[in-house]
């Protein structure tokens, strides 16, 4: 016999992820519009979003607590992405196209989000634990791409003189600025060569030094 307990608990948790969905498609608009996330007032929010207050705050303290419930869901996203990255040279030497491949689909994942990952590093400056997240997505990042880097020298794809650690913390940083002010306006024809400009940056980084002193595999 079904367990009452189980059902109404799953109930529950689809009615948080309806309404979910409903106030970050407000908070969305309300930012399109030129709100400031910071500044933007839960009553605002449950307004557009058709949204009782009473509502609100049976699933969420706060908004603070909105974003984090959406933020945990495109960290996970976002690591799947970046392992397509990370994986790449295992099986030898890494090509232009096989990173650039990669990184589109880091951009591909990232691009539906800009306006919420905006929001979220804007409500990292005040909650604590918005600002924990995005503490530990970027350095988890950083970590993947130190990994990477660190393998790659060892196998001779990765440019040896690079120092891992300040390499990979400068490339995920500068990664983040340009995911969240270059490619939320941009046209397909705009997007396609910010990702070839940053697979280019990224190979003469890391990959270029490499072939150019004969380690690396073709």
């Amino acid at each position: 016999m079904p367990s009452v307990t189980r059902k109404t608990q799953g109930s529950r948790a689809e009615r948080r992820d309806q309404i979910k969905t409903r106030l970050l498609s407000a908070v969305e608009s309300l930012l399109a519009d030129g709100e400031n996330f910071t500044e933007l007032s839960v009553e605002r929010l449950v307004t557009l979003a058709g949204v009782s207050r009473s509502t609100f705050y049976v699933y969420f303290e706060d908004k603070g607590e909105l974003i984090r419930a959406w933020l945990a869901e495109i960290i996970s996203e976002l690591d799947v992405a970046a392992q397509e990255w990370w994986s790449l040279g295992t099986g030898g030497g890494v090509s232009w196209a096989d990173l650039r491949a990669a990184l589109n689909r880091v951009v591909t994942v990232y691009r539906p989000h800009t306006t919420l990952m905006a929001a979220a590093f804007d409500a990292a400056a005040y909650d604590p634990g918005v600002r924990e997240q995005v503490d530990t997505m970027m350095q988890r990042n950083i970590a993947g791409l130190r990994k990477h880097i660190r393998a790659g020298q060892a196998a001779g794809y990765v440019d040896e003189r690079l120092l891992p650690a300040q390499t990979a913390a400068w490339l995920q940083w500068m990664a983040e600025r340009g995911l969240h002010r270059l490619i939320r306006d941009a046209t397909d024809d705009e997007l396609r060569e910010l990702i070839d400009a940053y697979t280019t940056i990224v190979w003469n980084t890391l990959y270029a030094g490499a072939r150019r002193s004969g380690r690396a595999s073709d």
